[in-house]
């Protein structure tokens, strides 16, 4: 299963540099924390200052049993601290939120095939 969402940036040079400057090589307990959750591939995107994440996603990934590990683990509230001061909620994110789940509007593969 594919799932995307958005994410803005603060709207700054120096800070987006350094927020990219830490995707380069994540810590790796925020790794292992992904991967044994169920989550098989992570990459994010970036236009200005929004940001664009697909996460492929086992099975078994269980998005709210994902958010109470995530929230009883010291490395990922420490990384998750370290990266909100780079991070803004999008205009439509619900008060709270960070990531937003976005509706897929398009796929090809729903499309008919040339005849």
């Amino acid at each position: 299963m594919r799932i995307c969402q958005a994410l803005d940036l603060v709207e700054s040079p120096a800070l987006i540099a350094e927020y990219q400057t830490h995707h380069q090589r994540i810590w790796p307990e925020v790794a292992a924390h992904l991967r044994q959750h169920g989550i098989l591939d992570m990459e994010i995107y970036r236009l200005g200052t929004r940001l664009f994440m697909v996460m492929e996603v086992s099975d078994a990934f269980d998005p709210a049993a994902f958010a109470d590990a995530s929230n009883a683990n010291p490395h990922i509230q420490r990384w998750e601290a370290l990266m909100w001061q780079y991070q803004l909620p999008t205009p439509w994110t619900p008060p709270g939120d960070k990531w937003v789940t976005m509706d897929r509007l398009f796929s090809l593969a729903d499309q008919p095939a040339a005849q």
